[in-house]
């Protein structure tokens, strides 16, 4: 009986715990989607396609050809405006490998002006999402074409264990990754078409 009420109350505090962090992670959520709606709305921001996340927020404005990506950060609504011809680079990575990616061909602006371009290290050989059996994270790596060559991490799926890939939904990253890659081309074909 002794050991039926020990298991009982570290089942309930196991219970308790879980229901606290799933609450703190939905109140994060909703902060998040209301301060970026607010942002979209004060800003005219025209929405084509919006993923809202746990961790981030991207919008695609094909109107304004940006993409907008947003993170909230102890209460504080952070933003980055990506304009199409700015995007340089795209990676979709499994706990920090690359498994596709997509770059636009020639230098960057920062190398243009005799800057450092893009190092190997920022370009990572691809991995065989095939080889890989299990998984915590799955991210977009944005490298931005301005004059720092930003590099923007948006995190879509993060476990706090390694969960079989088989069981990890990656649907929304993929369709993000293509839509970027989309961007890259049309943007770099519009480029070859003015010269």
């Amino acid at each position: 009986m002794e050991m039926f009420t020990t298991f009982f109350i570290i089942a309930i505090f196991c219970f308790t715990v879980v229901f606290w962090l799933k609450r703190s992670e939905n109140k994060y959520r909703y902060q998040k989607t209301k301060l970026v709606d607010q942002f979209i709305n004060r800003n005219n921001i025209h929405v084509t396609d919006l993923y809202s996340g746990m961790y981030c927020d991207l919008v695609n404005d094909e109107k304004n050809r940006s993409i907008w990506f947003f993170v909230l950060e102890q209460l504080t609504l952070k933003y980055k405006q990506i304009p199409y011809d700015d995007i340089f680079y795209v990676a979709l990575k499994y706990d920090g490998k690359a498994i596709d990616a997509h770059t636009r061909q020639g230098q960057m602006k920062k190398e243009m002006l005799g800057g450092e371009g893009l190092r190997d290290m920022d370009l990572a050989p691809l991995v065989n999402k095939a080889d890989l059996k299990i998984v915590k994270d799955i991210s977009l790596t944005i490298i931005v074409d301005d004059r720092h060559a930003s590099t923007i991490d948006a995190l879509f799926v993060s476990h706090s264990v390694l969960v079989d890939i088989r069981n990890v939904k990656d649907n929304d990253a993929e369709t993000w990754f293509h839509r970027l890659v989309d961007i890259i081309d049309q943007t770099e074909d519009k480029l070859l078409s003015h010269k």
